[in-house]
């Protein structure tokens, strides 16, 4: 070594490569069932009989459990006589009322005839104002009486009072027939029974802890809920690629998208005034050991450049005006300040553009700003 020779700032070094870059976001979550239904019951009848228990494949509409049918089926009964009496009591009521209002209806044609003669009789003096007065109050009697009846091109229909007694005894059936059939407690869905939280002999309206009587999901198509922090969500996009990976994949992964982005953002748990937004990720190709329930990593693949040069994010320099820099050590041990335009970035590396470095080239990690063009530096162990 020529000791007259500067031996230069010493600065830790590494290499420009070329290569693919990715960036990418990794978050954690559980999977679960894309579908899920809790069934619940609000009828207060005894569980009679259970079809089903936890893991089994149910089809939509297949029978969870059947409810003690007795007390509905009574009350649908007499629900029935009641619909049928009034129904009786309101045909047999038109069929009077129409034969009355028919007999006011001839009664006015004889009332108005009387009048009509009459009144010519009175012009002529032959009939006393008395007498005429009385035959026009006969007319206005039947022609009130006739008015009294509620009719529709010629037919008595029912009072408004009579018609609501009515609909409304064709409710109480229609309820009582919906509740009989609700006492067969059916799956809304094609899925697999996660959780039944009833049993033989309790009510129906009376689950443990409040519970839904069944949990119903359909576990052949699995999605999971992650949150993705305010400050990154902006990356995210509805049909990005997603690779999902679990413990208990032993590496593999499997291929999953971005489904939907929640329209509004939360509060991060804990003291964190940080805030995220939730997004749903649909994995779209099943794999055996891939359950509902455990805890699954989610890579969104953000962005990706084939084929580019890459250097560590501790290379880059940012002068004052934005411009970007690398310190790139020339083969006299001087260092160069060249200008680079950043492309994709990830945590760790950058990808950079400048016709003026190549893969191989030697740069300085975390360069000093007091260092100018031509500086001596002595690299750290040598040269990677």
């Amino acid at each position: 070594t020529n000791s007259d020779q500067p031996r230069g700032m010493m600065v830790t070094t590494s290499t420009v490569t070329q290569k693919d870059l990715e960036e990418s976001l990794t978050l954690k979550a559980p999977l679960e069932g894309r579908e899920s239904v809790e069934v619940v019951s609000n009828l207060h009848y005894e569980v009679l009989q259970i079809n089903v228990q936890e893991g089994d494949k149910v089809a939509k509409g297949d029978v969870l459990a059947v409810l003690d049918q007795e007390v509905l089926q009574r009350e649908f009964e007499e629900a029935q006589d009641a619909l049928e009496l009034a129904t009786i009591q309101s045909q047999e009521k038109l069929k009077e009322n129409q034969r009355a209002y028919e007999k006011a209806l001839e009664n006015l044609e004889a009332a108005q005839l009387q009048y009509d003669r009459n009144k010519v009789l009175a012009d002529h003096g032959g009939l006393s104002q008395a007498s005429i007065e009385q035959d026009l109050d006969a007319l206005n009697e039947a022609k009130r009486l006739v008015n009294s009846y509620n009719v529709k091109d010629g037919k008595v229909i029912l009072d408004q009072s009579e018609a609501k007694n009515l609909e409304m005894a064709q409710k109480k059936l229609a309820r009582k027939n919906e509740q009989l059939s609700d006492t067969e407690i059916k799956s809304p869905i094609d899925g697999t029974v996660t959780r039944v939280n009833t049993r033989v002999g309790r009510f129906a309206d009376d689950t443990e802890d409040k519970k839904p009587m069944f949990v119903i999901e359909n576990l052949e198509q699995l999605q999971m809920k992650v949150e993705v922090s305010e400050y990154e969500i902006d990356k995210i996009a509805v049909g990005q690629a997603v690779e999902i990976g679990a413990e208990i994949l032993n590496g593999e992964v499997v291929k999953g998208v971005v489904s939907r982005i929640y329209p509004t953002g939360e509060q991060k748990s804990g003291t964190s005034s940080e805030r995220v937004i939730p997004i749903q990720i649909e994995v779209l190709e099943q794999h055996q050991r891939l359950i509902a329930g455990i805890t699954a990593k989610a890579k969104i693949l953000i962005d990706h450049a084939e084929q580019v040069l890459v250097v560590p994010i501790e290379a880059l320099r940012t002068l004052e005006n934005g411009q970007v820099q690398v310190a790139k050590v020339e083969s006299n041990q001087t260092m160069q300040w060249v200008d680079v335009t950043v492309g994709l970035e990830t945590d760790l590396e950058a990808e950079i553009q400048t016709e003026a470095l190549k893969a191989g080239d030697v740069i300085i990690l975390s360069p000093d700003s007091s260092l100018t063009d031509g500086s001596a530096v002595q690299v750290l162990g040598g040269v990677n």
